[in-house]
C-alpha cells in the first residue's frame, strides 16, 4: 500500500526549449510537491533528460505522471518507485569512501560512487558522517 511517505523518481524527456523547465517544476509546485532532488541528465539533439526525486502518495505520483505526459515539451515519462532495484546511480565525492568509490586523478581528490542506488546512498551516507563533501548525485534511468 502506497503512503505519503513513498519516495518516487520521476524521469522525463522534454524539448530543450524556454519555459520547458518552469513548466516541468510547475506541474509539482501547483500540486504542492517538493523535490527531495532534481537533476538535469544528458542533454542532446534538443532533448532533455531530467530526474527528479520526489515523496507522496501513488495517487499524486500517478496525477504528475499523467500531467507530465501532457505538457507540450514532453517526449517521454516514467515513473519508478526508488526501491527499484533497476536503478542506479553515480556520486562524486571530495575523498574517498571504503568499498564505493574508484579514484579518478589522484587519490585524495574526487572519487566517483557507481552502483546501485541504495549502494551509492549508503556511500554518499558514509562520506557525510565522515565529513566528506557530496559534490553531485544523479539517479540514472533503468535500461
Amino acid at each position: 500500500m502506497s503512503s505519503i511517505e513513498d519516495r518516487w523518481i520521476v524521469f522525463v524527456s522534454m524539448t530543450d526549449r524556454s519555459g520547458a523547465l518552469s513548466a516541468l517544476t510547475e506541474t509539482f509546485s501547483s500540486r504542492g510537491v517538493s523535490f527531495e532532488s532534481l537533476n538535469t541528465l544528458d542533454v542532446f539533439g534538443g532533448v532533455g533528460q531530467i530526474s527528479i526525486t520526489f515523496r507522496g502518495s501513488e495517487s499524486i505520483a500517478r496525477v504528475l505522471m499523467r500531467t507530465l505526459e501532457r505538457l507540450a515539451v514532453t517526449r517521454s515519462v516514467l515513473l519508478t518507485r526508488a526501491d527499484d532495484p533497476a536503478l542506479h546511480a553515480v556520486a562524486v565525492i571530495a575523498g574517498h569512501v571504503e568499498g564505493f568509490t574508484v579514484a579518478l586523478d589522484a587519490p585524495g581528490d574526487f572519487e566517483v560512487a557507481v552502483g546501485s542506488l541504495v549502494r551509492v546512498e549508503q556511500a554518499v551516507a558514509a562520506a557525510r558522517a565522515a565529513g566528506q563533501a557530496i559534490q553531485a548525485v544523479a539517479i540514472v534511468p533503468p535500461v
